[in-house]
């Protein structure tokens, strides 16, 4: 079996703030004064009660952000993380909401961490791009402000628009702010069908017109909607330790995955928080070839597919599916 650390990859469903590491958690908290997020253990393992704990945990892990150098300092250790991944490319969350609520500021986080990447980039070779994400929960004044951080910026490190937050809320108030970000260029990759049915992917192929969905995973209850997504050839991105992290799905047994792969549809392997899971997305490719079964021919599939349905530029995606030959090709 080859080195699945090895792999060239591209992620496609990452949240910076999510993938700050424990120890790095600790040293911010220390460094501004604030209690740690309670699920955090001693371990640096975390613990959390359903995914609404979940979300209040990762707004803590937020709130431990401050000045710019904190945001600067995530964007930089992100690169060096991914590098140890294998990943040659990804496509990040960012929630601009989440500081400017706080720091009474929407452009300086994202400018820190755009110069953060940069250097992480020259330092690694790892090209990161960010997603802003409207967030559900906070209304229109907020899905405003994510708008116009994400044309400020696109086209320097902005290359889409997210819309996470709780499925509870509808995506239909949501359409014009996606309408106007496809207007000036902008890629369209919501989160939709992870707590939610399969009416949320419906209403969020109705209403956002979405390049890729983030998770979707509860597709698999619609067989008309998965027609759908082949048919439309919509890939989704799969994050499988977050769903049983989170209580969405509960083994990795009867996980999805498998089924929405040998359906047709394009699934891709991510990580989604890996520095509250404690899985990054080589993880995934392992929990892959352990629990399903899958060949390295198999795990070659969904690598190439994520660069395919990434935003990356053509002669990056020519160069990491190179990548993927020459894995393939290693004794």
């Amino acid at each position: 079996m080859r080195d699945l650390r090895a792999l060239p990859k591209a992620e496609l469903h990452l949240h910076l703030e999510g993938a700050i590491k424990p120890a790095t958690v600790r040293e911010l908290a220390d460094a501004h004064g604030r209690p740690l997020p309670g699920s955090l253990q001693p371990d640096d393992s975390w613990r959390f009660d359903g995914f609404l704990h979940f979300i209040d945990e990762y707004g803590r892990v937020c709130d431990l952000l401050n000045e710019p150098d904190d945001f600067h300092r995530v964007a930089r250790e992100l690169c060096t993380n991914l590098a140890a991944e294998g990943v040659r490319y990804a496509e990040v969350v960012f929630s601009p909401a989440q500081h400017a609520r706080r720091l009474g500021d929407w452009y300086g986080p994202i400018e820190a961490v755009l110069d953060g990447l940069a250097v992480g980039e020259r330092e690694t070779g790892v090209v990161i791009r960010l997603e802003p994400d409207v967030i559900r929960d906070y209304g229109m004044e907020q899905a405003e402000g994510t708008l116009e951080v994400a044309l400020k910026f696109a086209g320097a490190g902005v290359v889409a628009l997210n819309c996470a937050g709780s499925e509870r809320f509808e995506v239909a108030p949501y359409a014009d702010i996606f309408r106007r970000a496809r207007d000036a260029g902008l890629r369209s990759a919501p989160h939709a069908g992870e707590w939610a049915g399969p009416q949320s992917v419906w209403a969020t192929l109705e209403h956002l017109l979405p390049d890729r969905i983030g998770h979707g995973v509860r597709a698999i209850e619609d067989p008309r909607l998965i027609e759908h997504l082949v048919e439309r050839e919509i890939p989704l991105e799969v994050c499988p330790t977050s769903n049983i992290a989170t209580g969405a799905i509960a083994t990795p047994i009867v996980h999805p995955f498998p089924k929405l792969r040998d359906a047709g549809v394009i699934v891709t392997l991510n990580s989604d928080d890996p520095g509250m899971f404690g899985s990054w997305v080589t993880d995934q490719y392992e929990l892959a070839r352990n629990t399903w079964d899958l060949g390295d021919e198999d795990l070659a599939d969904p690598s190439r597919a994520a660069v395919r349905a990434s935003f990356a530029d053509h002669d990056l995606k020519r160069e990491i599916d190179r990548g993927i030959d020459a894995w393939l090709g290693a004794e």
